[in-house]
């Protein structure tokens, strides 16, 4: 390799890397690894992962997963970003008729068969709905191997799902994230800004949230909520 070409990979080593969606295959490796460096091994969805290869090994990972819809309780005005779950777009329906009982309720009457499309032509509709409202994200698990890092992976790791999630006509804004206080600022220089107050933290989060902040108090540090801001 002459002088040239080394200086510019090291200058942008990123651009020797290899990217591809993830697989199957990438499900044990990263949870196995996620969990040996205290970070949440759950909610791995393969097909929302954006992986990084050198010379054909795993060295870095993040995805960008579906949280819900964005809808907000109407009933409470300080409700969180996606508190109108899917069961409360359920209740605002008109209500099936009562399951068939005795000799009506086997799978082969008819009244069955009818109560039984009715349910499934009601799902349907509830998943068309809650498939074409507003969705929030989640840029969860970010995280590349110790001796590959400051080398702008993650960065280019992110960068990629945040142009595929834009690719697809969707907002940043609609993206949150969970990280430590004393990373915020890496994720600030890639467009997001932290959540000062509970109420705008997503109700699907809660939980995580709750569970992170558990975890990160018994290591001494600050978990912090910070969503992408819309360019």
């Amino acid at each position: 390799m002459n002088t040239l070409a080394a200086t510019l990979l090291l200058l942008h080593p990123a651009q020797c890397l290899r990217f591809r969606r993830g697989s199957f295959g990438d499900l044990v490796p990263i949870a196995t690894t996620m969990a040996k460096n205290l970070m949440n091994p759950l909610s791995i969805k393969v097909d929302c992962f954006e992986v990084a290869e050198s010379e054909g090994q795993r060295i870095g990972w993040g995805q960008l997963r579906p949280l819900g819809p964005a809808a907000a309780d109407p009933d409470d005005f300080d409700a969180a970003p996606g508190s109108r779950g899917a069961d409360d777009v359920d209740a605002a329906w008109d209500a099936l008729p009562d399951p068939p009982t005795g000799f009506a309720s086997l799978p082969w009457t008819d009244e069955y068969k009818a109560f039984a499309r009715g349910a499934d032509e009601r799902r349907r509709g509830r998943d068309a709905a809650s498939a074409d409202a507003p969705q929030l994200w989640e840029l969860a698990s970010v995280f590349v191997l110790e001796e590959h890092r400051h080398r702008g992976t993650g960065a280019a790791i992110v960068r990629r799902l945040l142009e595929r999630h834009a690719a697809r006509g969707l907002s940043a804004a609609d993206i949150y994230l969970l990280t430590l206080a004393s990373t915020a600022g890496w994720y600030e220089g890639l467009g997001f800004e932290q959540v000062s107050e509970p109420r705008d933290v997503p109700e699907p989060m809660a939980f995580e949230v709750a569970a992170g902040r558990v975890v990160t108090g018994l290591i001494g540090a600050e978990l912090v909520v910070m969503r992408g801001v819309e360019t």
